[in-house]
């Protein structure tokens, strides 16, 4: 198994600083890769398989490097941690298939990771729209998770203020394909990634370089796959609510919510009061954090440790 990188080094080339680039490439070094369902997906995969397993989901435009500062700290505290690029994203494969990015099939890739690896249960962490394939493994095995985790994540449209592009998808002001027709261009694809970080930090330029950098080169060449992922993400999400009702009632195991308050996408208090009402989540069991945006992971990282193993140690054999 391989170890992540958990110190940035300073290169430079050509007498410029390379550390932008260095942080995603030491993360991408530690990734496994498997077939799974005909499709490449790229994981990261840590500490004792014997552990008690958690499956980190992210959002978008990240991938499992949303997690590379936290996963390495959850493993250390006994844990098994898989952190998927979820297809289309990372350094998993973008296939054309428009197909293969309808929500219940990533659902059921998920569980076919998991299956590989030899895990049959695993508690459940997802951010952002990451929440829709969760929800999705909740409806189809919910008897497989020891337990669920929302992280800066959704269950309806309450509280929701999507990126400025996504808003006129959902319009159809825009289609997918024209939407993201430019990603060949690694500047427009830096500039779409600064839109998505920016409204998840605090406003215009206050995204890390190094974070946009990284989701920026993410995005090269990957109209195709976001294309096809918003083209069946979109009408999902406007039309998924009784479908997703369903999904979260066939689960009754313990659950959290852990939240950036500062989030410019989730309005805090509606969107945490709607999924604990969804989830059934326990007040205390609802951690909130006032400082912090939609990505907390980054940006708050002991924080969110803190929160999470906490939540684990209670409720999980460890």
């Amino acid at each position: 198994m391989k170890h992540l990188l958990l110190s940035t080094v300073l290169l430079f080339v050509a007498g410029q600083p390379a550390w932008a680039e260095t942080p995603r490439e030491a993360h991408r070094a530690t990734l496994e890769r498997a077939d799974v369902g005909g499709h490449g997906i790229a994981y990261l995969d840590l500490g004792d398989p014997a552990d008690p397993a958690v499956m980190l989901l992210h959002g978008i435009p990240t991938s499992s490097y949303l997690y590379r500062d936290v996963a390495p700290q959850i493993a250390a505290a006994g844990y098994r941690v898989i952190a998927p690029d979820l297809l289309g994203h990372g350094a998993s494969d973008r296939p054309n298939d428009m197909a293969a990015y309808a929500t219940d099939a990533r659902a059921v890739r998920m569980f076919a990771l998991a299956d590989m690896l030899g895990i049959e249960n695993f508690a459940l962490v997802l951010h952002d729209v990451g929440g829709m394939t969760g929800w999705a493994m909740v409806g189809q095995a919910p008897e497989r998770l020891s337990a669920v985790v929302a992280t800066n994540t959704l269950a309806g449209l309450d509280g929701v203020t999507p990126a400025p592009l996504v808003m006129q998808m959902m319009a159809g002001q825009v289609s997918p394909t024209d939407a993201f027709a430019d990603l060949d261009d690694p500047a427009a694809a830096r500039d779409m990634a600064q839109m998505w970080m920016d409204q998840g930090y605090s406003g215009p330029g206050t995204a890390p370089a190094e974070e946009v950098d990284a989701y920026g080169a993410d995005l090269v060449s990957a109209s195709t796959a976001y294309a096809a992922f918003f083209g069946m993400a979109v009408p999902a999400f406007m039309q998924g609510g009784e479908a997703l009702t369903t999904d979260l009632a066939a689960y009754d195991g313990p659950t959290a919510i852990i939240f950036g308050e500062q989030d410019g996408f989730f309005a805090a208090d509606i969107v945490i009061a709607d999924l604990a009402a969804k989830l059934g989540t326990n007040a205390g069991d609802i951690t909130r954090l006032p400082e912090t945006g939609h990505f907390l992971q980054a940006q708050a990282p002991a924080a969110y440790v803190a929160a999470l193993t906490d939540f684990l140690n209670t409720n999980l054999e460890n």
